[in-house]
């Protein structure tokens, strides 16, 4: 980026719980500054968890993020963001995911009449019909890049990204991780993830079940978060272990830096981010699917599950089975399990390594930054006509609903 002007970025993040977009945006913003890129971060305030916060992330890679109370309209809180804008003299604004109430308060606030160019992340697995078609936008999956060939907008991918310096296996110590949390010896599965209800819990579910077959080969599974389902979850993960007759799942809860956790597995199992980072790590890495559906990564199935973000929404009629399946030849087979680590952390190497992702990011910024216009925030107009229509409608059911009869 040698002689390129400095851009200004306000990064707008979703949430500050610890999840992948986030971390994702706390990486690359750390790149950005070795790039000519002055990157913002800005968080709700209202949306740091108990516990470990993405604030910890960002401190541990030396990145601020601003604090602010959103307002609870959407012209309000469009007002706060052109603001802090304006504070910081930004050249570009990029909202990070398609939850979060950052798309909107951009579009009416720093962006409005296409004053200020801006940018959306959508890292989800579909790409919802309630966004904005005209700004451009970063996918996360080459089935998404594909499907929105025809948006007016221009749209890229560029891959969850994974700092493989220090995701590296020769530097994180998986033995300590073991020691802290009183891991016995033995293979050791290990699960990354928010333990939500919305796509977690059916294959958290699925190897907390699978355990219940496993544990005669000396295995234990580690499960690291948190999340709105912990309750029904933990529930589960006793029931198994009082029927195995030891601890064989481990909940330890969240962490806001699990790369102990990734050095001390065996054996990874996960989806999206969590995935791409346990083939940093050199592990072995058994995808699971929010609906049960399961695949071991190898070189016969890499290209499909890195399509699809290391994600599938297929339901099967046993997902602990199938999963068990899989493990199972993994745990008495260590050559097999090196040689699928090796394989794995060299496909992380050619396929997502952060620097990587970070040029295409920055070029991405100074392609947009002068591209995007009032046309395009015109076009885009249809659209909140249409969620005010629809709003609207919503609003007067709800009154005929509740007025006397």
């Amino acid at each position: 980026m040698t002689g390129e002007s400095p851009l200004k970025v306000l990064v707008h993040l979703n949430s500050l719980e610890l999840g992948g977009t986030q971390i994702n945006a706390v990486d690359l913003a750390a790149q950005m500054r070795r790039r000519g890129v002055e990157s913002i971060l800005v968080g709700a305030r209202d949306t740091i968890p108990d516990g470990p916060s993405l604030i910890e992330v960002a401190a541990a890679r030396d990145v601020e993020i601003s604090l602010y109370d959103p307002a609870p309209t959407i012209i309000p809180r469009a007002r706060q963001i052109a603001a802090l804008a304006r504070r910081h003299k930004i050249d570009l604004v990029h909202v990070y995911g398609s939850w979060g109430g950052g798309a909107r308060p951009t579009f009416w606030g720093p962006s409005l009449f296409g004053r200020t160019p801006w940018v959306q992340t959508v890292y989800e697995m579909s790409v919802s019909d309630k966004l904005y078609r005209h700004m451009p936008m970063i996918v996360g999956t080459g089935y998404q890049r594909d499907e929105q060939h025809d948006r007016p907008g221009r749209t890229i991918l560029i891959s969850p990204p994974v700092d493989l310096i220090d995701n590296d296996p020769q530097v994180q110590d998986g033995r300590q991780f073991r020691a802290t949390h009183r891991i016995e010896d033995g293979l050791l599965l290990v699960i990354v993830s928010r333990l939500d209800a919305s796509m977690k819990t059916v294959p958290i579910l699925a190897a907390i079940d699978a355990m219940r077959v496993l544990p005669p080969l000396g295995a234990t599974l580690a499960i690291i978060g948190t999340g709105d389902n912990v309750v029904l979850i933990r529930s589960r993960a006793d029931a198994v272990n009082r029927e195995v007759g030891r601890d064989a799942i481990r909940l330890i809860g969240a962490l806001a830096d699990p790369r102990p956790a990734y050095a001390a597995a065996d054996i990874m199992l996960g989806m999206g981010g969590s995935a791409a980072r346990s083939l940093a790590f050199a592990k072995p890495l058994v995808v699971q699917g929010e609906a049960g559906w399961s695949s071991l990564f190898e070189p016969s199935s890499a290209e499909k599950l890195a399509r699809s973000s290391f994600w599938s929404p297929d339901a099967v009629p046993d997902p602990a089975v199938r999963l068990a399946a899989l493990i199972e030849p993994l745990l008495v087979d260590s050559q097999r399990r090196t040689e699928l680590g090796l394989f794995g952390r060299s496909f992380a190497s050619e396929r997502f390594a952060l620097t990587a992702m970070a040029d295409r990011l920055v070029d991405f910024y100074r392609i947009v930054k002068g591209e995007y216009s009032s046309r395009d925030w015109f076009a885009d107009l249809p659209l909140e006509g249409r969620m005010l229509s629809a709003k609207v409608a919503r609003l007067s059911r709800h009154a005929l609903r509740l007025s006397p009869k």
